[in-house]
């Protein structure tokens, strides 16, 4: 039954249905600040008596880390609380091959930012107790290439396990890759209709394909710091930058906010541009900060004919 098990969601050695299992990741290494707020959400767990299981920021590690393979293998429902976005949360999960949609098990993904530690104790208490749920459910009108994974006793049904076995590895960090905080895109496979123009957007090679045909960040580690510029060119807002500071839906936040609002306020003086404008210069600016040359005038105005012609 042990080797059964280990490919049988939700249940344990004893073949019964295991209890859910709550994490409370550790901070991202470039936030600091948000140390105490941790250490007080850790404290009240303990006083409560709600056992936690601690890992670093889920953002942060590479998809063979420890960390990871030790979520991969835990049973049951998985509660998480994280330092971004909910929506963030569960597509930085999914990209680590844990779970997707629900498809094995529960999915529970909060927020504790800003959540006083009593209010998160609460919370999952009652969420363990079944009478809450922190689930992001795909929405009403999802389009997506990833809503309705198999379900068990389908052909194609995966479970977290062989999911993770079979997924795509990270290609290896640059060497200098621990000097800088991690930044790359996520993909929300709910809104992703795999139409590849973030791929034949970006110049810096971070978008691929898998084995399946189906998009994928594939390079991560080569996606420039604190650029956004394919999460404004997508389509339907399926890219999340989870540690982007100044726009609150390219970072994950609900809803279908507006993706091209710039930094500065200049736009009150020159206008604000259009979001595959600003897109291009951001990209092109940090091109150029790469030492590499941008992409020529006449492709940039292609691309526009080109975005001009959908309803983006």
């Amino acid at each position: 039954m042990g080797l059964l098990a280990s490919f049988l969601p939700g249940l344990n050695a004893a073949g019964a249905k295991a209890a859910a299992t709550v994490i409370l990741s550790r901070i991202p290494p470039e936030e600091p600040k948000l140390q105490a707020q941790h250490d007080a959400l850790a404290a009240a767990f303990a006083e409560a008596g709600v056992k936690t299981v601690s890992v670093q920021s889920i953002y942060d590690i590479q998809s063979d880390d420890a960390d990871v393979l030790t979520l991969r293998a835990v049973a049951g429902d998985l509660v998480f609380m994280g330092w971004h976005f909910p929506r963030a949360i569960k597509w930085v999960l999914a990209r680590h091959d844990l779970e997707v949609n629900g498809s094995t098990r529960k999915l529970h993904c909060l927020d504790v930012r800003e959540l006083k530690p009593p209010d998160a104790v609460q919370k999952i208490k009652d969420i363990l107790a079944g009478t809450a749920s922190a689930e992001i459910k795909p929405p009403q009108d999802a389009q997506g290439i990833g809503q309705k994974p198999p379900a068990p006793g389908q052909p194609g049904y995966l479970t977290v396990q062989q999911r993770g076995a079979l997924g795509e590895m990270e290609l290896a960090p640059p060497a200098n890759a621990e000097f800088s905080p991690r930044w790359y895109p996520v993909i929300d496979y709910d809104k992703c209709t795999n139409c590849m123009d973030c791929m034949d957007f970006c110049l810096f090679g971070v978008y691929g394909v898998d084995h399946a045909g189906t998009l994928r960040t594939v390079q991560q580690d080569q996606c420039r710091q604190d650029c956004p510029a394919c999460s404004r060119v997508c389509p339907v807002g399926a890219i999340i930058f989870p540690k982007y500071p100044t726009n609150q839906t390219i970072a994950g936040a609900d809803g279908d906010g507006d993706r091209g609002n710039i930094k500065l306020d200049l736009s009150k003086i020159f206008g604000k541009p259009k979001a595959r404008h600003q897109a291009a210069l951001e990209r092109d600016r940090e091109l150029i900060k790469a030492g590499r040359r941008p992409a020529s005038a006449e492709k940039i105005d292609k691309l526009a004919e080109e975005f001009e012609k959908q309803d983006i």
